[in-house]
């Protein structure tokens, strides 16, 4: 009985597929990205239609109910699509993102009082700067003093003297250690305009803003809780240190009033204190952490291979903290007369935790963890801090 050949071996479908079909399904993705960054140009557009509608009405820049209803669309979208609701809801937190940041220039340019011709101490900086702009969006005239050399979109006065003359507002927004010297250089001026320092410590300007006040300068001290790269001033705070200075406290309140920043006022000591909190202790646990890490011995390639998610998202933070200038972090460690108590409080929890693993109480360490958890659970939900 002849031998029946054996039958050929099948070649997976993906092998005898020509070239060409693949090809042709990247040529379609292709038309379906210009297509979807087409339709996102048309929400963009409506979107920033939205906010001249609301800036004519003052109606606030965020609806968390209407973000919340087009979270659940793109899922529900998605479900009856077959597809991973996760895609709906990213894409949801990345089309309104987008939307408030072109929505924001529009409303939060809004100003209701006289406009003002200010001068930016300090405007070649980065909050100088982002002063400047955000006072120019409103309308007001702006112009930059600054001894750094560079371009600038601003007129420069050539002398603060100069610069001072006709003017309504200056905001300084200068080094903190240079900021007393030029509070009593502006004492012996005879303009008498409003002063707003924007300095992140108050303390070390006690003494400084006492003389200015004496000597009849209006002096109004605050501090955005942003950096200069902030695009968006929903969810920001601006801390108002009191002074008793009401009418020129409202100018400065004034500039804000309009846009989505909450307003919180402080006294002097108070403001110090918490500072040395939020700026102190969160800037010394992340330099802490990248200092361990350079002294560990580890490449970063080593790190890289191991990394889990929790060690990701710490290291973004931490390369942000030490991106940032140097000169700055270290004034405020250097300046806040608060600043030792976090460092012995982090140092004392460190020292908790060490003893815990040396001695083997897991159940110490445990309650560590319990204790921190309740202590920020209870001051309610910390995505409502950002």
């Amino acid at each position: 009985m002849p031998k029946r050949p054996k039958p050929k071996a099948k070649t997976p479908m993906a092998d005898t597929a020509p070239m060409g079909d693949l090809e042709q399904h990247r040529r379609t993705i292709e038309e379906l990205d210009a297509r979807i960054l087409d339709l996102a140009a048309r929400r963009m557009e409506t979107a920033e239609k939205i906010a001249r509608f609301k800036s004519a009405r003052r109606i606030p820049l965020r609806n968390f109910e209407v973000e919340e209803q087009v979270r659940s669309r793109m899922e529900r979208r998605c479900l009856e699509r077959g597809i991973d609701p996760a895609l709906g809801r990213e894409l949801a937190l990345l089309l309104i993102g987008h939307s408030l940041v072109a929505q924001s220039p529009i409303l939060e340019s809004s100003y209701d009082g006289s406009l003002l011709r200010v001068l930016v101490v300090g405007g070649m900086g980065g909050m100088g700067g982002w002063m400047a702009r955000f006072l120019s969006g409103q309308g007001h005239q702006v112009a930059i003093f600054d001894i750094a050399l560079g371009e600038s979109p601003f007129p420069r006065a050539p002398t603060l003297e100069e610069g001072l003359e006709g003017t309504d507002l200056v905001v300084l927004a200068v080094p903190m250690s240079a900021c007393a010297q030029l509070l009593r250089t502006l004492c012996r001026q005879p303009a008498r305009p409003v002063v707003a320092e924007l300095c992140s410590l108050k303390l070390h300007l006690r003494a400084a803003l006492e003389e200015a006040r004496s000597a009849g300068l209006r002096v109004v001290s605050f501090h955005p809780m942003w950096g200069p790269e902030a695009k968006l001033l929903s969810g920001k705070r601006l801390l108002l240190v009191r002074a008793g200075n009401e009418r020129e406290e409202e100018l400065v309140r004034g500039l804000f009033a309009a846009t989505s920043v909450t307003i919180h006022e402080l006294s002097l000591e108070e403001h110090d204190r918490r500072m040395a909190v939020v700026l102190g202790l969160a800037h010394l646990v992340n330099l802490g952490f990248a200092r361990a890490l350079a002294l560990c011995g580890l490449s970063p390639e080593a790190l890289r291979e191991a990394a889990g998610v929790t060690f990701g998202k710490q290291l973004r933070t931490t390369l942000e903290v030490v991106s940032e200038n140097p000169d700055l972090y270290f004034e405020i460690q250097r300046l806040s007369g608060s600043t030792s108590e976090p460092l012995e409080r982090l140092q004392e929890a460190l020292g908790d935790f060490k003893r815990a693993v040396e001695a083997g109480d897991a159940t110490a360490f445990s309650a560590y963890m319990e204790e921190a958890k309740a202590r920020l659970s209870d001051a309610g939900a910390v995505g409502e801090w950002f």
